[in-house]
């Protein structure tokens, strides 16, 4: 007959990899993603508050922003979208996506600028109506060969129309 002394070892081990494993499971943040015309994907960060859309990628490292990352800001509905590149310290494509995540307005390679103060000038893209913007790296693949009426898939445990439902309650 074995003890509960025997088996105690083998009992702990498996007690704290559990403590060390459960909490990474139950938190682990979910992954959103957006598919290209080509297939190419990127993992989404999602900017849905007013503070996220305020701070968007100012700040952000080139080290800790991957060209298979993008940022995308929801908004509730379709409205005039302008974006601006106070404390940007990498170069980005900047899409402006309608409802369906067609694209209706693309800047390439719009240029960083590392502080708050002008001169130099800070970049500020054109208007768009748009209701969803994305951003990524000016070098991504994923954006490229992106023009005006592609149309984006985006993948995720909730559904975009359920994130902008989360942001209207949020707002």
């Amino acid at each position: 007959m074995i003890t509960i002394y025997q088996n105690a070892p083998k009992l702990i081990k498996n007690l704290l990899l559990a403590a060390v494993i459960l909490p990474a499971i139950s938190f682990a943040k979910p992954v959103f993603e957006m598919k290209n015309p080509k297939g190419e994907t990127i993992t989404l960060r999602l900017a849905t508050t007013r503070e996220e859309h305020s701070r968007g990628l100012s700040g952000t490292k080139p080290s800790e922003f991957s060209t298979k990352e993008g940022m995308l800001f929801v908004n509730e509905t379709m409205g005039t979208r302008r974006f601006w590149m106070p404390e940007t310290l990498f170069n980005l494509d900047i899409i402006f996506l309608d409802s369906n995540l067609k694209i209706v307005g693309i800047e390439k390679n719009v240029p960083m600028h590392p502080g708050k103060t002008e001169p130099p000038a800070i970049y500020r893209t054109k208007t768009y109506q748009a209701q969803f913007i994305l951003e990524t790296k000016a070098q991504a693949s994923f954006s490229k060969n992106l023009k005006n009426g592609d149309e984006l898939k985006f993948s995720g445990p909730s559904s975009l129309s359920e994130i902008v439902l989360k942001t209207r309650q949020q707002q």
